[in-house]
């Protein structure tokens, strides 16, 4: 006799930071149960999202921005144990090397061999190895870019089909029910995962504060380290995996940059 088991449902958010940029290229998936999401004061950053610009590549110090961030950042924390992150880093140049050694090849096998596979890595990590007595319904949403709308790919579908393909194959608790490109400044989901991808790729490179934009993205950061625990836990929770010259996924512990991150500013900050 089967197993009686409880539907639960989640959201999951997809995004990506540093494509065709100074490495490092990441992207990331952050899980949040629906009926936490749902919940008034997440659904009242909307107004914020909607009538701001909000994303973090553009932070420079503007204490208008500054104060909306912060918002957002201790209202969907306040419950950190609640969500889940998973982060990979993969080296676009080393795959772009490796499809110039393919003899037949088509112009986009890069981006497909980019996003056919990492995007579906992140968000099965987010949704594998539940217990035999709980019912994953998940809907995915991504921010939307024209790269994910390819003739010969079509993210939205890809994920859809390959991971309730996975749920079956891996006897799995999941069933994806829906995949959707979401623009910026629609939903609150898309934007807090902008954010926070924006932030773990600044503690990943902590660049010198030679520049105002970086200065006061460090600054940023340290003041809401020191400020909010739930941050910080939230980031030590983080999976974080490197892919890059041993050519599969190796997991590296997040809380060693986010450590040499706050050893570097706080000390130039005193």
């Amino acid at each position: 006799m089967q197993q009686p088991f409880t539907n639960h449902s989640i959201k999951v958010f997809f995004d990506e930071s540093g494509k065709n940029q100074e490495r490092p290229h990441l992207m990331a998936g952050i899980l949040i149960p629906t009926q936490y999401y749902n919940t008034p004061a997440i659904q009242q950053l909307n107004e914020i999202i909607r009538n701001s610009k909000l994303h973090w590549t553009d932070y420079n110090g503007d204490s208008q921005k500054r104060k909306k961030i912060w918002k957002i950042l201790r209202t969907i924390l306040q419950n950190e144990h609640l969500l889940k992150m998973n982060v990979i880093s993969y080296d676009q140049s080393k795959i772009e090397l490796n499809s110039k050694k393919l003899k037949h090849t088509y112009p986009d096998i890069a981006d497909q061999t980019i996003f056919m596979k990492f995007p579906e890595r992140i968000i099965y990590g987010l949704l594998r190895g539940y217990g035999s007595h709980v019912h994953l319904d998940t809907q995915i949403f991504i921010e939307d870019d024209t790269t994910y709308h390819n003739s010969n790919y079509d993210l939205r579908n890809q994920l859809f089909h390959q991971l309730n393909i996975q749920s079956i194959y891996r006897d799995e608790r999941f069933t994806i029910t829906e995949v959707d490109y979401l623009p910026k400044k629609t939903e609150v989901g898309i934007e807090i995962t902008d954010i926070l991808l924006g932030i773990v790729r600044t503690i990943i490179r902590n660049d010198e504060p030679t520049t105002r934009s970086v200065r006061e993205k460090n600054k940023f950061i340290i003041s809401l380290l020191e400020a909010e625990p739930n941050f910080y836990q939230f980031l030590k929770s983080i999976k974080y995996f490197e892919w890059g010259n041993a050519h599969e996924l190796l997991e590296v512990g997040f809380e060693g940059y986010l450590n040499i991150f706050m050893n570097s500013n706080i000390i130039l900050e005193k």
